[in-house]
């Protein structure tokens, strides 16, 4: 799973914004990177955001070695069968420290960015995160939205709080392969009174640089009722992606 929408980090999962669950590795290089890859969807929070197409993705970020980091993260996107909007760009700045041995702590800005939406789409919004990460295998986020903006069946409102809650696990195997599952929750009271649970469970498998992962993703009853038909729905996804 990719461990902040946006940041760049891929080491249990879904690569590159599939979900929003889990954290960052404990470990990174430092100085530049980058990587592309392609997924058969690209969902974040069990809803769809390329309308259960393919999604290409890609990234760019420095880290320092102070635990700085900053960068850009990319991908295709449709909102809907209806909808103009076609790219969606996510700089990033954040810090990751070291503590208490395995332990490490890990706080990040996001900014959702969709330059080319239909006109009267509010898509864009702020996010701020904090992860707790024990020994590369458990993560715990929170984050936290003032501005997301919510399609629902029963309307769209913009501009309203926000919060997240996830728990992922990542166990490594033998020959390069990986156990990789997480639970989250998405808090929307403010926009639409309610909020609803995502899900993911798969097997991943590094080869070099390039990493592929195999999953199925899913949502609770809430999602389904909230969103418009196929934006949250439980399906498989494979993702393949390429770092350099």
């Amino acid at each position: 799973m990719r461990f902040s929408k946006a940041s760049g980090v891929s080491a249990c999962g879904l690569a590159l914004g599939a979900l929003a669950l889990g954290a960052p590795a404990a470990a990174q290089a430092q100085g530049w990177g980058a990587s592309l890859g392609l997924s058969s969807d690209y969902v974040y929070r069990g809803q769809t955001q390329s309308d259960n197409r393919p999604a290409a993705q890609a990234d760019l970020h420095y880290y320092a070695a102070s635990g700085w980091f900053a960068g850009l993260w990319t991908s295709s996107v449709k909102r809907s069968p209806f909808d103009s909007t076609s790219v969606e760009f996510d700089p990033y700045l954040g810090v990751q420290r070291p503590f208490a041995g395995d332990w490490s702590v890990r706080v990040e800005a996001v900014r959702h960015q969709y330059p080319w939406s239909n006109s009267g789409r509010h898509y864009n919004y702020d996010e701020v995160s904090g992860t707790l990460a024990y020994s590369d295998r458990a993560f715990v986020t929170v984050a936290f939205s003032p501005d997301t903006a919510v399609e629902a069946r029963n309307g769209n409102v913009s501009g309203r709080a926000a919060l997240s809650y996830d728990l992922a696990l990542h166990q490594p195997l033998p020959h390069a392969f990986s156990l990789n599952a997480g639970v989250g929750y998405y808090d929307l009271r403010w926009a639409v009174d309610t909020g609803y649970v995502y899900w993911n469970a798969g097997v991943g498998y590094d080869f070099g640089r390039v990493q592929l992962d195999l999953s199925y993703v899913g949502t609770d009853g809430t999602a389904r009722r909230l969103f418009y038909d196929q934006m949250a729905v439980n399906r498989p996804m494979a993702t393949l992606l390429w770092h350099f």
